[in-house]
């Protein structure tokens, strides 16, 4: 009875079990049609190579192939994700932040140039009004003293003495009745192992240059063949370059000889014998030329540059610069530029010295001297001796559209500015206005991103292209040099209460305000 019993049990326990297998395989079954129904009415419809199935589907009739890209790897390059620049990798002073990588900017074009980052050390830095280019100049000034460079500026509206009383150091005032005399013409110095031929024929280039450029702007345009030649054998005349004399006994001439000479035809009669010029008829041809160097004598440069051959200033080098102060000739336009022209040769001439040391040299209104041919032809003299002097130079102005009005698109002095600013390695630009864009690209080499940038740079916000990199840094300053920097002063007075200045925070919001900006 018991066996009987269990096996009944047993039997029924086996159908029980088969029963809720069959129920839960049912079940399983009516879930997946569940499923398939849910994913008919609410899903995605299937999609194959055509595109998707079912009615109204827009399916199409041939299978889309896709061209293969075919690009070059300077455009392929830029599918990778942004990679911030690990810096210029030298010493040097620090500048500021670069925006993108948030890392410290540091610049040195002596020590890029020891690296082999540039051809050249010369630097372009320009910005419109207010974008803080003249804070980055005393900057770049300023921070170089401890690094061992030293300074020096010819200041035409006296706006560095900030720098001068930071560095310790006095400007020496150029002007009438200002007890300073300078001689342009003064010599270069021979250095080491420069050939004796070669020292003299950049020497005879160079004063030239600088006198034709003066007279130009004097006559107000271009010289004449004879003007040109009465200039060469009067100088010549004056440092006895045509009579044989030695290299080391050849006099120093100054601009009162060079016209003493143009007025005394036995000088130089001889030099015309060759090409069978008539000597009275030489004169009359070239006598505009010796009336002009008498008014730039007499009149805009007289006690000024006109110095017997010692000048009555020299550089000292123990001291962390100089600045030549000429806002005492600033009459007019020309009258700058020829003060200015005056004084950087002058200025060029004393840094020759062997035991000069590591300086920087600053071109402030450069725009001025590319108006004027002769000037900015000596310009590019200059700049061209940069290396073998070891100096470093920094051009300066305001809009690249300056640059672009002081002649006709193919002139000549248009062609040297552009020629110059591309053989610069360092290219630093604030904002500029929208007019100047076309401008900037064309002597920048910028790319379309960049010259929009441009347009958009907040104040002290630059951007800097060395050599074949760009950066886009933003110029921080110490407590000292904001001091040192602020050219606003008079225009920050509070105009609800006068005698009181308004907080840098209120100018900057007042500013922002100003052109619709949100601070």
């Amino acid at each position: 009875m018991r066996r009987e019993g269990s096996l009944g049990q047993r039997i029924e326990q086996a159908a029980q079990r088969r029963d809720l297998a069959a129920a839960q395989a049912d079940l399983a079954r009516e879930q997946r049609a569940l499923y398939r129904m849910s994913e008919r009415l609410l899903g995605a419809p299937p999609v194959d190579g055509r595109g998707a199935l079912g009615r109204a589907a827009g399916r199409v009739f041939w299978r889309l192939r896709l061209p293969p890209l075919v690009t070059t790897s300077a455009q392929l390059c830029s599918v990778y994700p942004f990679v911030a620049d690990p810096g210029l990798g030298v010493d040097g002073p620090l500048i500021g932040q670069e925006v993108y990588s948030r890392t410290g900017f540091v610049f040195s074009m002596r020590e890029l140039y020891r690296a082999g980052v540039l051809s050249a050390p010369n630097m372009v830095v320009t910005g419109e009004i207010g974008s803080a280019k003249s804070s980055l100049l005393k900057t770049i000034a300023f921070r170089g003293i401890p690094f061992g460079t030293r300074f020096y500026i010819v200041d035409v509206k006296g706006e560095y003495d900030a720098l001068a009383e930071a560095a310790g150091i006095r400007p020496v005032r150029i002007g009438p009745g200002a007890g300073v005399v300078m001689n342009p013409l003064a010599g270069i110095r021979r250095q080491p192992g420069q050939g004796e031929a070669q020292w003299l024929q950049i020497q005879r280039a160079r004063r030239l240059l600088l006198l034709e450029g003066l007279l130009e702007i004097q006559l107000g345009g271009l010289l004449g063949e004879a003007e040109r030649s009465l200039i060469e054998y009067a100088l010549d005349a004056v440092t006895r370059a045509d009579d044989g004399t030695s290299a080391d006994r050849l006099a120093t001439p100054t601009l009162s000889l060079v016209l003493a000479a143009m007025g005394d035809p036995q000088a130089w009669a001889h030099r015309l014998a060759g090409v069978h010029y008539d000597v009275d008829q030489f004169a009359a041809d070239s006598r505009r030329v010796r009336l002009a160097l008498e008014r730039l004598i007499t009149g805009a440069l007289g006690g000024i540059f006109d110095a017997p051959v010692a000048s009555t200033l020299t550089v000292d080098f123990d001291q962390p610069g100089a600045i030549l102060d000429l806002r005492a000739v600033r009459t007019s336009d020309q009258m700058t530029a020829m003060a200015m022209t005056c004084a950087q040769s002058w200025l060029e001439a004393e840094l020759t010295r062997p035991d000069a040391p590591p300086r920087v040299c600053l071109y402030d209104e450069f725009a001025l001297i590319t108006r004027h041919l002769g000037l900015v032809r000596r310009m590019r003299e200059q700049l061209k001796l940069a290396r073998a002097l070891g100096t470093e130079n920094i051009l300066a102005f305001h809009r690249f559209s300056d640059l672009a009005a002081s002649g006709s698109a193919d002139s000549e002095q248009v062609r040297i500015a552009r020629g110059l600013i591309e053989d610069t390695g360092v290219r630093v630009s604030y904002r500029q206005a929208a007019g100047s864009l076309d401008a900037a690209r064309e002597f920048l080499g910028t790319t379309d991103v960049e010259t929009n940038l441009l347009l958009h740079l907040r104040r002290g916000v630059g951007l800097w292209k060395v050599g074949m990199r760009s950066y886009v840094v933003k110029h921080q300053l110490s407590t000292l040099e904001q001091a040192m920097v602020d050219t606003d002063s008079r225009m920050r007075v509070d105009p609800d209460r006068p005698g009181r200045e308004l907080t840098e925070a209120e100018y900057e919001a007042r500013e922002s305000a100003a052109v619709g900006q949100v601070p």
